[in-house]
């Protein structure tokens, strides 16, 4: 896997916008491996402290572009999916058996 694909996984678990090794982009940034932070003005470093190359971005705003880089659309995972709705008493249909629950019953 290379840096930029690392990155863009890293991105994609995590939800906040990552950035790899030799990058020059400005923020503050956390090691995804081990929550180091620094606050970069140049290049992205390895991890001082346990060697990871892959930085998440830690400030609010919009996504930062590297230097030299145009900017990319990332697509928001949120973005396509259905708001989730909660319904009691639906009917799952297939003869499940009923469940019951009851309070203060000990199974000793």
């Amino acid at each position: 896997m290379s840096p930029a694909q690392g990155a863009q996984e890293a991105e994609r678990r995590l939800g906040i916008p990552c950035f790899h090794v030799g990058q020059r982009v400005s923020g503050l940034f956390g090691c995804v491996a081990c929550q180091f932070q620094i606050r970069n003005r140049k290049g992205l470093p390895t991890c001082p402290q346990c060697g990871e190359i892959i930085w998440g971005y830690l400030e609010d705003g919009p996504r930062p572009v590297p230097e030299g880089e145009e900017a990319v659309q990332v697509p928001d995972p949120a973005a396509g999916q259905q708001p989730v709705s909660v319904e009691e008493g639906v009917d799952l249909g297939g003869g499940a058996p009923e469940v019951v629950v009851e309070e203060g019953v000990k199974l000793e």
